[in-house]
């Protein structure tokens, strides 16, 4: 039994030790990405606080920026981008981590995030700006919100955690010191995509129709990168500080502020949607019936005419 045991310990050592390689091996993949930028993917790239930050600008007009969330890129924004940039200039872009903008500096938190877009609406000379977050952007936003940047006019949420968010168990592991890069890895390269497609099939309870094979294709193959692997890992670890840290100043929100959440969405995503409308009185909340997670693909017509509103204003 002794002996049994002694060779299961070695076994988990050197699990350990070949996780640990792995991660040194792939440090760049985790930092910079493993998918090539070719000219069949939209966008140009902008130097932001140590980061190479891919984003797309179309139109001309009001600005009006997107945040997509976690994981997600600028693909997540497509149905609105087009119709939205015959009137106005929109502005969409890969957080850190995420597609393909990089994390050689990135500490995976709600702050950095806010950072880089206020960078970033510095450098684009963005002004009057309405923004828009999804999900994990919508954090940001609401984070955003409440230091007061006197170039955003508005925001919108969508779908977004506020105040609670509990991470799963396979991106805690990921994010575990000595092995959690080399797990990441191997998560990457032999169950990404499977975790992908589940987890999409869960945010678009009851509008399935949505995940066509190109859909589903696309984000496999932005999504099953190491580094968005453990760029998510990191976020989903660090969001419920991060949130904590936040809330107890949404109540001092003073910019016009929408919230769309689904009724088929996550119960602590619609908690957490209403509680916000709570804390800032004159926000307006709207329900969508028969929608879970991704607005923007379910409701666009519905998310697009609150943007034009908060646009018209």
């Amino acid at each position: 039994m002794k002996k049994l045991f002694r060779y299961l310990v070695y076994f988990i050592l050197l699990i350990a030790i070949a996780f640990f390689i792995t991660g040194l091996l792939n440090t760049t993949s985790i930092q910079k990405g493993s998918l090539k930028y070719t000219t069949n993917w939209q966008g140009q790239f902008i130097d932001i606080n140590g980061e190479k930050i891919r984003y797309l600008q179309q139109g001309k007009g009001q600005d009006i920026l997107l945040i997509h969330g976690m994981p997600g890129s600028i693909e997540d924004w497509q149905p609105i981008i087009d119709s939205l940039s015959k009137t106005y200039r929109v502005t969409a872009f890969d957080r850190p981590g995420h597609g393909f903008s990089t994390a050689n500096n990135y500490n995976y938190t709600l702050k950095a995030n806010v950072a880089i877009v206020n960078e970033l609406i510095r450098q684009l000379e963005l002004k009057n700006v309405v923004v828009v977050g999804h999900s994990y952007g919508g954090s940001i936003a609401t984070n955003l919100a409440t230091t007061n940047n006197d170039k955003i006019k508005s925001y919108i949420i969508v779908a977004s955690p506020l105040y609670q968010f509990y991470p799963e168990t396979l991106f805690k592991i990921a994010t575990t010191p000595v092995i959690g890069k080399g797990f990441t890895t191997f998560i990457a390269n032999f169950a990404a995509s499977d975790k992908i497609e589940e987890g999409l099939v869960h945010a678009f309870v009851g509008n399935r129709e949505i995940l066509t094979d190109t859909f589903l294709d696309t984000r496999k193959k932005i999504w099953s990168q190491s580094k968005v692997f453990y760029t998510v890992s990191k976020e989903q670890v660090n969001y419920a500080s991060g949130l904590k840290e936040v809330s107890s100043n949404y109540k001092n929100i003073k910019n016009k502020v929408d919230i769309l959440i689904g009724d088929k969405d996550r119960k602590n995503t619609i908690d957490d949607c209403k509680r916000l409308k709570n804390d800032i009185p004159n926000a307006e909340i709207t329900f969508l019936k028969n929608t879970a997670h991704y607005i923007q693909f379910e409701k666009t017509n519905k998310l697009i005419n609150v943007i034009l509103k908060h646009s018209n204003e």
